[in-house]
């Protein structure tokens, strides 16, 4: 019926609080779900055909994806690879969609690792080795170890064994590279925060790293990962590396000056910046992020240096514009600004809405209230900014 409907985003929202009911129940009751989960999961269903009787498919079964990783993670029987089983079985069965056992395998294969079972375990996450970043290393890993556990290989004569198995781990390694799979694709899964797992992909790939020293992708793979769960002494470890070793990579460059401006280091953005345009003297890239800090540290004498080989770089009017706009309004010349802003109306036409916009937030930057024209001020600018990175066409940082 047309009454029953509701946006997505208010399903979502209902979603969620009644994900965080179960998690709260079952963390109450964890032993008692335990020795009965069909039960459980009756409860679970019956549950949401009462709070959201027209929900879709997708949704549907991500619940239960969420109910079963909360049992598991609540449970005093994680580490018991049957029960875990058993859970899965069970979870798979109320699932309304296509009953996809990806993420069920995955877990359980990270299960079997985290409890010694290592050559199990790289049986059944072999063929996820796609899915994300984080399988090859684990996979990788316990090849790695079954190589240790043959301390004594050569006086049993079990060498050939020894060396087969640390040839795998390198070749799981370089299998991460050849399949170049997502970063983080499992984030919403509990092996997502599992400190094990995690340690086990930093430590392979540091072992990677040090095993192919010219293989730039390691350490791409390690500051992206770095970069989406925030860890940025990890992630600065791994540009001191990508620096020394790829010095004219900018994938690297684009990095460190992300990772020097979010540490408010002006001298290293310079020297970043410099670095940039010594090895590509003629792209316009370098040449814009030198124009950024002349636009943050408020330097006219910067600004107009870089301004002026921008112009010799041929960028877009439009560019220049409002690069021109948030430079006075950032520097306080309200008058300046307003000039710049009556020119920019005349040249954008059908864009004119950004420009209402810009004008919007102009008049809270202005404002009194200090935190009130502080993030006016940081919206203005990021605006801007990714309006010319999209315009010049630079990857977005």
């Amino acid at each position: 019926m047309a009454d029953d409907w509701q946006p997505e985003a208010v399903v979502r929202l209902r979603l969620e609080h009644l994900k965080k009911e179960f998690i709260d129940y079952i963390k109450v009751n964890s032993e008692k779900i335990d020795d009965n989960v069909p039960v459980f999961f009756g409860q679970v269903i019956a549950s949401l055909d009462k709070t959201l009787p027209g929900i879709n498919e997708d949704s549907f079964d991500q619940f239960i994806d969420a109910m079963a990783f909360g049992v598991l993670e609540a449970s005093k029987r994680s580490d018991d690879i049957p029960f875990v089983e058993k859970l899965f079985d069970y979870a798979m069965r109320n699932k309304r969609g296509k009953r996809d056992r990806t993420v069920y395998d995955i877990l359980l294969g990270m299960k079997m690792l985290n409890n010694g079972k290592y050559a199990e375990a790289a049986a059944q996450l072999k063929k996820y080795r796609s899915v994300d970043a984080i399988i090859c290393p684990a996979i990788a890993y316990c090849f790695f170890v079954l190589s240790s556990q043959q301390t004594s290989a050569e006086s049993s004569g079990e060498s050939q064994r020894f060396n087969e198995m640390s040839l795998a781990s390198r070749e799981q390694m370089i299998e991460l590279v050849r399949l170049n799979p997502p970063v983080n694709r499992l984030q919403d899964m509990e092996i997502a925060e599992d400190p094990r797992i995690n340690k086990i992909f930093w430590f392979m790939i540091t072992q990677a790293i040090d095993w192919f020293p010219s293989e730039r992708e390691f350490i791409r793979i390690g500051i992206e990962k770095a970069s989406h769960e925030g860890k940025r002494d990890i992630k600065e470890e791994l540009l001191n590396i990508a620096i020394e070793r790829f010095y004219n990579d900018m994938f690297f460059l684009r990095e460190l000056f992300k990772l020097k401006l979010e540490n408010r280091d002006a001298g290293g953005i310079a020297g970043v910046v410099k670095q940039m345009i010594q090895q590509y003297p003629n792209d316009i890239e370098p040449i814009y992020y030198g124009i950024k800090l002349s636009i943050i540290t408020g330097r006219m004498d910067t600004y107009l240096r870089f301004r002026k080989l921008a112009v010799g770089k041929n960028i877009p009017a439009r560019a220049l514009l409002l690069l021109d706009y948030v430079f006075e309004m950032m520097s306080g010349k309200q008058v300046e600004a307003a000039a710049c802003m009556d020119e920019i109306k005349k040249r954008f036409g059908a864009q004119h809405y950004f420009v209402m916009l810009l004008e919007y937030v102009a008049n809270d930057l202005l404002s009194d209230d200090t935190k009130k024209a502080k993030r006016a001020k940081k919206a203005m600018f990021d605006a801007i900014d990714q309006y010319c990175l999209n315009m010049l066409k630079i990857k977005a940082q």
